[in-house]
């Protein structure tokens, strides 16, 4: 029954993908929403909460499908406040990250030890920055790639 549900989400997600603009597309973030449908429905046999979310989003996209004509920035509001949420029990409930998190939280990270080492070894921060940077990046996407390969990205 819920495989019924799922094909129907996705099925509106590539009509609202056809109809809508490129720019209205992005604002909706319709490529990030169809991942999330396909992990919902994945965990949705043994977690509840996925189970309603999945009927919850069928109902929104139908809303979304009538309203194609005049999107309003209230509806955009309210659309990115429930996959914020859905994304959010995805992250917390079945340890699920977003794509390209480690890369950015660890290329930050480099950056700010290589300015420290920068200052204290080298005594040059353009020379920190750029070796922070890079081991941040590399241990990142090893990271991201490693939990993509494990099917733990959004």
């Amino acid at each position: 029954m819920l495989e019924n549900h799922v094909e129907d989400i996705l099925m509106i997600i590539r009509k609202l993908k056809s109809t809508l603009s490129k720019e209205s597309s992005k604002k909706l973030d319709l490529d990030k929403n169809e991942r999330v449908v396909h992990r919902l429905a994945s965990f949705s046999e043994n977690c509840e909460v996925c189970q309603q979310e999945l009927l919850a989003l069928k109902d929104h996209f139908i809303q979304l499908e009538d309203k194609v004509d005049g999107f309003d920035m209230e509806v955009i509001k309210q659309h990115k406040k429930m996959f914020h949420a859905i994304v959010s029990h995805l992250q917390k409930k079945h340890k699920l990250v977003p794509e390209n998190m480690y890369l950015t939280l660890y290329m930050s990270i480099g950056i700010s030890l290589g300015m420290v080492f920068g200052l204290t070894i080298f005594d040059n921060i353009a020379l920190g920055m750029p070796i922070g940077m890079c081991l941040g990046i590399g241990i990142g996407a090893g990271l991201d790639a490693d939990a993509k390969k494990k099917g733990m990205t959004i």
